[in-house]
């Protein structure tokens, strides 16, 4: 086994021959988006930070996966230039958790823009772990078509 390809803020990533695991590391408020199809081994990721891009986005190509007005659109279609059928996709989403106490509603709104823009694209989600208030660690299992999610939590200290 390869080790996991891990997607970064605002990246959109597919898995290459041989990668059998992504990753997406220290999620919070963002959402992990993983699209997949039951028979191919292609496996695409977004790493979605905000839920929508701004009238003025313009985008330079560094983060196509920043918002998901722009990235599940994106990723659907670079899994279709790699030869998975759109008809047979597959989405697992994880994250949007309302982290360190704030009181904004971003890790909803991610949430509720991932599951639109799925919806607009007709892909079902199949898998999800979502909101609450502490971050993830998310690592998907090409193979397996699988999601091994890991709670993070740090010990309360005082300085």
């Amino acid at each position: 086994m390869s080790h996991p390809l891990s997607v970064g803020l605002g990246e959109v990533r597919l898995s290459r021959k041989g990668v059998e695991q992504l990753s997406v590391f220290g999620l919070g408020s963002c959402v992990a988006v993983f699209l997949y199809c039951p028979t191919c081994e292609t496996v695409g990721a977004a790493h979605v930070v905000l839920p929508k891009s701004p009238e003025s986005y313009r985008g330079d190509g560094s983060e196509p996966g920043r918002y998901a007005d722009q990235a599940i659109p994106l990723l659907v279609d670079e899994m279709a230039r790699a030869g998975v059928p759109r008809c047979q996709l597959r989405a697992a989403i994880v994250g949007g958790a309302a982290v360190l106490g704030f009181t904004s509603a971003i890790g909803d709104q991610n949430i509720q823009a991932v599951r639109e823009e799925l919806g607009r694209a007709r892909i079902p989600i199949e898998q999800e772990d979502v909101g609450g208030s502490r971050g993830r660690t998310v690592v998907f299992d090409a193979a397996e078509r699988r999601l091994d999610v890991r709670v993070l939590a740090a010990p309360h200290t005082k300085i």
